[in-house]
């Protein structure tokens, strides 16, 4: 799915829940101008942003996007997985059905220069993920790690983090997170 469908998904579930422009960003830590331009798609948020919106509205950011039908709640096929686009170059595919249990598996691809953005990001949780093809450079703190076809790394998700592909060929990845935060 494009992240088009995101700005107007956070503005229903915001109007929704009855808070205005400034009660969100503030909490978020965005400017109530910067909300506004995500929820008319006119900015690109960061995922680490979208994590601070979703949290905000007491949901997830897999709930921004809008769902794909899974023909049952053991199996996902590949034509079926809900797809989540949150930033330009950036797009996961959730490989369980949903997120539900106890775990969130999911494949992300990096177009080349593609990042989860400028700003390191930190959340409660566990990730682990191996990289498929291409080149990753995971920073951890001030530590960067880079990571290529074959590696595999886990980390605490409340160290601020981020994730680039700094590559001139796509990155793809395969994540596991504990408990699901998409």
């Amino acid at each position: 799915m494009a992240s088009s469908s995101v700005g107007p998904r956070i503005r229903s579930l915001r109007l929704q829940r009855r808070l205005t422009l400034k009660d969100v960003a503030d909490k978020a830590g965005i400017t109530p101008s910067a909300l506004s331009q995500i929820e008319r798609d006119h900015s690109n948020p960061t995922l680490g942003t979208l994590k601070a919106i979703a949290s905000t509205l007491g949901t997830t950011i897999g709930h921004l996007f809008p769902s794909t039908a899974v023909s049952d709640r053991l199996v996902v096929r590949a034509r079926a997985r809900k797809r989540l686009s949150p930033r330009r170059g950036i797009t996961y595919e959730l490989l369980t059905p949903d997120l539900s249990g106890q775990i969130e598996f999911i494949v992300s691809v990096y177009a080349p220069g593609a990042s989860t953005g400028d700003e390191a990001f930190a959340y409660p949780g566990e990730q682990c993920g191996v990289v498929l093809a291409g080149v990753a450079e995971i920073t951890l703190y001030e530590t960067v790690h880079r990571l290529r076809a074959g590696d595999s790394i886990r980390f605490d998700c409340s160290v601020p983090h981020r994730i680039v592909n700094p590559g001139r060929r796509q990155l793809k990845c395969i994540w596991a997170i504990i408990p699901p935060t998409f």
